[in-house]
């Protein structure tokens, strides 16, 4: 079964921090978002893994009544926001949870584990 995990967070003390500061938080928590990768790679090989752009450069579009109306996005009712996903093709929904609570955005965000519709 292939699943999505969805990596949720709350991006905005990121967007207070100065590019130096980013930097700086980046290399302290890359040890651990590679030592999750590895365990992810393990499980599925054929891991695939996007980080995506600030919630701040999204687009949102929705069609009413026959009309595009494009919004800056996302809108949420909580300040948790995707920042990532991975896709793994994994025997079970416990393998997935187990690897879902590896990711460091775990503790400080929430990740979000749905089956993929084949």
């Amino acid at each position: 079964m292939r699943y999505a995990l969805l990596i949720y967070s709350d991006q905005s003390s990121w967007a207070d921090l100065s590019d130096e500061e980013k930097a700086g938080q980046r290399a302290n928590e890359m040890p651990r978002w590679i030592s999750a990768m590895e365990e992810l790679g393990k499980a599925d090989p054929g891991l695939t893994g996007y980080e995506l752009d600030a919630g701040s450069t999204a687009k949102v579009v929705r069609v009413r009544d026959g009309e595009s109306i494009v919004t800056d996005g996302p809108y949420a009712e909580t300040k948790e926001i995707i920042g990532g996903l991975f896709v793994l093709d994994l025997p079970d929904l416990d393998e997935a949870i187990r690897l879902a609570s590896l990711v460091p955005s775990a503790e400080y965000g929430s990740m979000e584990i749905r089956p993929i519709v084949e």
